[in-house]
Formats: C-alpha cells, structure tokens, sequence
C-alpha cells in the first residue's frame, strides 16, 4: 500500500493534537487515548502508532510519563501533559480554526455536488 507523506504528516499533527487535548482533561495511558480516539472518530490507529507519537512528544518536552500498575497486576505508562504541551496545543488554535473553515467550505461544496446527481 503505498501511503502519502505529506497526508501521514497532517495525520500525525492532527493526532498530537489531539492526544495534547484529551490529556488536558487528565492522565492517561496509551490505551486509553487510543479508545478515546476510536470512539470520537470511528478509526482505529495502525497498531503502536499512538506509542510513537507519545514517544515523540515526551521527547519534545510536551508529555511526561510515570509508571504505574493498574489493579489487574500490569504495568502501565501514564501520560501527563506539560506546560510546554499545553503552549504548543493553543499555539495551533489559529490553524485549527483556518482548517476547520477550509473543510466547512469543501464540504459544503462536496454536499452540493451530491445533490445534483
């Protein structure tokens, strides 16, 4: 399958977003974001990619990450967001709202376009 780069960057930058926004609300483990994003938006992540973004973001400064073990005996990874995590989220409020206007409008016009025939 031959995969778009420039589509997997604005995926991971969505992604990130979205992963500093749910960890604004609390802490979590890798699993829960990935369930998180599967019941706002339907889609599954490819295996281990929410882990590599995670990654990447503690590296970044924008999470942190303590250990834990949850009440079945497993270890576990939870992740916190930073001040710094916090500053780059509203950083992007502006784009985030440009993109949500350029879909608006697409959609409106994909909608149009389904009418007609």
């Amino acid at each position: 399958m031959n995969t778009d780069p420039t589509r997997e960057r604005i995926l991971h930058g969505l992604i990130t977003l979205y992963i500093l926004k749910e960890l604004v609300k609390r802490p979590m483990h890798g699993y829960e974001l990935q369930k998180s994003m599967y019941e706002t938006t339907g889609q599954s992540l490819p295996q281990g990619s929410i882990y590599i973004l995670l990654k990447s973001m503690k590296e970044k400064g924008y999470v942190t990450a303590e250990s834990a073990v949850n009440d079945k005996g497993q270890q576990l990874t939870i992740y916190h967001i930073t001040e710094e995590g916090k500053k780059f989220l509203c950083n992007h409020s502006e784009a985030l709202l440009l993109a949500r206007k350029i879909i608006d409008d697409l959609l409106s016009t994909v909608n149009l376009i389904e009418y007609k025939n």
